[in-house]
């Protein structure tokens, strides 16, 4: 009996691991963002909610004063220097780089959808303005592609319209990334710090410090 329980509560952990994250943006006239664990939602901006009404303060009590012959305990003085903080640098960097670079892939950007009308005081302005945001889009992409996981893109489209003064855009996306990958990423990142730490004779010496 009890290795059926173990087993059964291995399975929902495994699974709860398994689940996603999901972050969801959405940008037409206003900007609604929606975060959500699996089918649980986390957080709602602007919040769908009514405000609570709020209850009025009561007054604070005065703090009692300290005796005259109370000693105030002297802080400690932090004295870090070239050497130090380049060690604490060297250990920052060595330890989050491989972790955040293979996190960071494992974040998925889907549904993807732009749709851009460029504007201006003029048509010379709206015409640059095209252009500009050509540009930015496509350097964009090609970050996201480089650094992230991205889906193909659901629509993307960009026009121009001399008569308008406004520049108007409706946009949405979906960014997606599993709690496993999240814990996988919190525990290489601690085995790296500690690896980093006892292995930089630098690095201890300026932790000492700190602490």
């Amino acid at each position: 009996m009890g290795w059926i329980i173990a087993g059964i509560i291995f399975i929902i952990i495994l699974l709860l691991t398994l689940g996603r994250v999901q972050i969801t943006a959405d940008y037409s006239e206003d900007f609604i963002l929606k975060i959500k664990y699996m089918f649980f939602p986390i957080l709602t901006l602007p919040s769908t909610k009514p405000k609570k009404e709020k209850k009025p303060k009561k007054p604070k009590k005065p703090k009692e004063e300290k005796a005259e012959d109370e000693e105030e305990k002297p802080k400690k003085k932090i004295s870090l220097n070239l050497d130090d903080i380049l060690a604490l640098a060297k250990l920052a960097l060595n330890s989050i780089g491989k972790p955040l670079r293979k996190i960071l892939k494992r974040v998925e950007i889907s549904h993807l959808s732009l749709d851009i009308v460029c504007g201006g005081e003029d048509a010379a302005k709206a015409a640059i303005t095209y252009g500009a945001v050509n540009m930015a889009i496509g350097n964009l992409l090609g970050w996201f592609d480089t650094i992230f996981t991205l889906k193909p893109v659901d629509k993307l489209s960009v026009n121009v319209d001399f008569e308008s003064e406004e520049t108007t855009a409706d946009a949405y996306v979906e960014v997606k990334l599993t709690v496993a990958a999240a814990f996988a990423f919190a525990f290489t990142l601690i085995g790296r710090v500690i690896k980093n730490f006892i292995t930089g004779k630098g690095a201890r010496t300026a932790v000492k410090k700190l602490v």
